[in-house]
Parts: structure tokens; sequence; C-alpha cells
């Protein structure tokens, strides 16, 4: 999921949905705090392409030609609504944005110097000459874990506050993140029945459950007889926070989101 990046304008997220069968990139954007589906298109893009945010309700992607190099092969705005590319600059990889303008930089496998950072208007993409720095990436309405593994001297005491509260030995990594007065956990174990999952729990410093919910693979897709040395796929990403509400993925067709305080 990528999030409207400017706080000035309307909440928005768009959702990537990939089908290996057929090798669709499917684009759905939805409204926040609502929820409002806003439009669902198959984007003339490649199916390996990935969207990297939206600024002023504009989506910005890396077009990737070619799965098996890390390089992407353009930068470009695309239509949300229709799934058309507005502009591509070939062989430039993104390095900020803000409402009005980008900023990207040449990105090539042959070539390891480092190029000219270099403007275009966000609209059409035109060459603009400005001397101002790309702007750091930062929304104030959107916070993400941190993803902390059994070598962090943080493991320890996230480990036994699990093992306390709901019984279960982590695995590999966990995913913390803390705000106000909730902390927020998303971490793998194994089942009785060997059944590898994953759970997001919320809990406040009392500690008061807020929230225990599996996560992860649809049982009814999970295999029933899973390998005993099967490793869970880990990273960021897991869930967010943004502004009063936590969004995450309960199985891989679904995007859930609760509010984590009591609307006026």
């Amino acid at each position: 999921m990528v999030f409207e990046q400017v706080d000035a304008a309307p909440a928005l997220f768009a959702a990537e949905l990939r089908s290996r069968d057929t090798q669709t990139l499917t684009l759905v954007t939805a409204e926040l705090p609502t929820g409002r589906i806003r439009s669902k298109t198959v984007p003339a893009l490649p199916f390996h392409s990935a969207l990297v945010g939206i600024w002023a309700g504009q989506a910005l992607y890396h077009r990737f030609d070619n799965p098996r190099l890390p390089v992407p092969t353009a930068l470009g705005n695309l239509d949300l609504q229709t799934g058309r590319p507005r502009w591509e600059w070939p062989q430039h990889h993104f390095i900020g944005a803000d409402a009005e303008r980008v900023w990207a930089q040449r990105s090539s496998l042959a070539d390891t110097t480092l190029s000219p950072v270099r403007a275009f208007r966000l609209a059409d993409g035109e060459p603009l000459e400005t001397a101002e720095k790309p702007p750091v990436v930062h929304n104030a309405r959107l916070h993400y874990p941190v993803s902390y593994t059994t070598a962090s001297t943080w493991w320890p005491v996230f480990d036994r506050f699990i093992k306390k509260n709901m019984h279960h030995q982590a695995l590999a990594t966990i995913d913390y993140l803390e705000l106000g007065d909730k902390l927020f956990f998303l971490y793998y174990y194994r089942e009785a029945t060997d059944q590898l999952r994953s759970a997001l729990l919320i809990t406040d410093r009392q500690p008061t459950i807020w929230l225990h919910q599996n996560t992860g693979p649809n049982p009814d897709d999970a295999q029933s007889t899973p390998e005993p040395n099967t490793q869970p796929s880990f990273g960021n990403g897991s869930f967010c926070v943004w502004q009063n509400q936590i969004i995450f993925q309960p199985i891989a067709t679904c995007i859930t989101s609760y509010y984590l305080t009591p609307l006026p």
C-alpha cells in the first residue's frame, strides 16, 4: 500500500493486487478514513512495476521492464482513474517529491557514478530549473513499525511480553510500534499443529489487550501439513497507523482498518 503524502490533500491510499497466474497488476484506490473505493484499474504497466507514493492525488511509480534487474527502467506519473501513465522519464529513479515537483536521478547498472539530481513538474513531467534540494519524504499522519530480529537487544523484552500475555513463542522477527499509550506488535508463531501463523496484538501499558487477531494466509488456502523447517517471509509494512486508524491485512485478499479511539 502507498499513501497520499501531501498533508493538505484529500487522504488516499492505493493497494497493489497481483495475480501470478495471469501476471496481472491491479490497482485499487480508496479514501481515508472511510475506506470507500474510488477506483479499480489494471494499469498499462509491466507486472513488476511498483508505486512509490501519491502526491496531491497523483501516483508516482517505478517501471520494471526486466524483473531480473533491480534497477527501474523509468519513473512515471500514473492516472489512478484510468491506469494510463501521464508521463515517464526513462532510466530515472525517484529521489523526492512535493505537491508540485518531483526530483529524480538517472539510474544505470553499467554506470556506477552518481548522476545529477533533476527536477520535473509533477503534473506533466516537464524539466524544471531549481536550486532547492529534494524534500525528505515524511507523512506526519502515517506511522510504520520497526522490525526487530532475534539479534536485537530489544528481542528478549518483546519476547517475554508476548509469552507472558499471549502464551506464544515468537519466531525470527517482531514488528513493533509505540504511539501514545498504545503498543503494537505483529509477530509469527507456530500453532500446536505446527502451522505457521502471524498475529497482530494491540495493548496499552497496563497491559489491557485491545486487539489480538491472526493475520497472514487464509486458513482455507494454507497447507495442512507444512514442512517443519518452513520459514516465514518477513519485512516492514505488515501494518501501519494512519491518524486514528490501524490498517493491516488479516488475509492476503483483504485490507482491514480499526479506529484506535472512539469517534466523537
